[in-house]
């Protein structure tokens, strides 16, 4: 597996950067995404299952996660991992004055399992170069590549 990825300059935020100093950074690039539909046609191609019957259960999944989720409870997925509501809130000199309107808005946290972790850990990077700007050379007939113009 490698991530693509392309260098930006960035201001340097550090402590003791000067004003305008610069650095380069790498910054992972996704290419394309993959629908809803062709995730669950990949599934279905790797099991006895039908696209709609994938899509039926994925669909069954997010509703008991989204009722589960509301009730506080943690959703354990194996090695794809954890799903929790969490929600900070404000302070209050009291007890008796705290009330629920002190919560700040709840997020959901998710931890990946085993199998994320392990494609995480093993992950290497590939730089995307950007096409140049010079002219190339005409196609050939026994070339199919485009002209880069």
């Amino acid at each position: 597996m490698s991530l693509n990825f392309h260098v930006v300059e960035r201001p340097d935020m550090s402590k003791d950067a000067e004003k305008g100093d610069k650095l380069y950074y790498g910054q992972i690039r996704s290419l394309k995404k993959v629908s809803f539909q062709k995730l669950c046609d990949m599934i279905a191609m790797r099991s006895t299952a039908f696209i709609g019957d994938v899509m039926l259960v994925v669909e069954g999944l997010l509703s008991v996660m989204q009722e589960r989720l509301e009730e506080g409870d943690i959703i354990q997925m194996g090695r794809l991992g954890n799903f929790r509501m969490v929600a900070g809130s404000k302070g209050a000199a009291t007890v008796d004055d705290f009330d629920t309107s002190l919560f700040k808005n709840a997020r959901i946290v998710y931890v990946p399992g085993t199998m994320l972790n392990d494609i995480r850990k093993s992950a290497t990077y590939e730089e995307i170069k950007p096409l140049s700007s010079e002219k190339s050379s005409p196609s050939t007939p026994d070339d199919d590549r485009p002209v880069i113009e």
